[in-house]
């Protein structure tokens, strides 16, 4: 609560609070203490109190790139880097708006709620995800993606949309590995064991995706016994 600028009262001063808003005669007050440079230091005040702690103009570098810094890191990543690079990012956040010292610390496989999440840390956690991914999450998606883990997880697969197409995914990498290529041809030799290596690599992906040949069943029938023989006989007589 302290984070956000809210200043716990004591009961005496409750109990003045509340007497003076009762002489007051006013139809709504809200009695509380505020600590306006923290609510400021926020930069979400909400529009009832902007007049009492306007956010200050924030610096390009708080305000954040909207995401486009991490778009092209990760476009240069493997499908696993990706995965730790986002898990990491929505880990260090978390950390921070917990105060907590040590990122590492962070269990992502525990719900947020467990870690000590409530209703106003998850805005500070939306917001500043936000602002790092230029994702616009809803304020409920520490309850939509309960851990860190899964909220990477979503974050990823809006930020590099083919990370949520394993297929896509499996074609991004290739392009990867032609692109490398291409930048290999003037190398005589590395050009000889590439193309041995891609003609294993073809003839061992024809293999498995290899239809039975029809003479399958002929070299099963010239190998079969008498006995084999006539049980085929009697199943086919069965089945007629």
């Amino acid at each position: 609560m302290t984070s956000t600028g809210a200043v716990p009262l004591s009961d005496e001063r409750g109990l003045e609070l509340f007497d003076a808003a009762c002489r007051s005669g006013e139809p709504t007050l809200v009695a509380t203490s505020l600590h306006l440079r923290a609510v400021a230091a926020t930069g979400t005040v909400p529009p009832v109190l902007s007049a009492l702690a306007p956010t200050p103009p924030r610096r390009a570098a708080e305000a954040g790139d909207g995401g486009v810094a991490l778009r092209q890191s990760l476009a240069e990543m493997s499908g696993a880097e990706q995965s730790q690079t986002v898990l990491g990012l929505v880990r260090g956040e978390v950390a921070a708006v917990l105060r907590h010292p040590d990122a590492s610390a962070i269990d992502t496989a525990r719900t947020f709620q467990e870690i000590g999440f409530d209703s106003l840390t998850a805005v500070e956690l939306r917001n500043r995800l936000g602002a790092t991914t230029g994702i616009r999450l809803a304020a409920t998606a520490i309850f939509d993606y309960p851990t860190p883990a899964t909220l990477a997880e979503h974050l990823l697969g809006a930020i590099v949309p083919e990370a949520a197409d394993p297929i896509a995914a499996r074609l991004s990498e290739l392009d990867k590995v032609a692109a490398m290529i291409s930048t290999m041809a003037e190398d005589d030799t590395l050009r000889e064991q590439l193309s041995s290596r891609m003609e294993t690599i073809v003839a061992m992906w024809a293999d498995l995706h290899r239809p039975e040949r029809p003479d399958t069943v002929e070299g099963d029938l010239e190998s079969a016994s008498l006995d084999d023989m006539f049980g085929i006989i009697d199943q086919e007589l069965d089945g007629s």
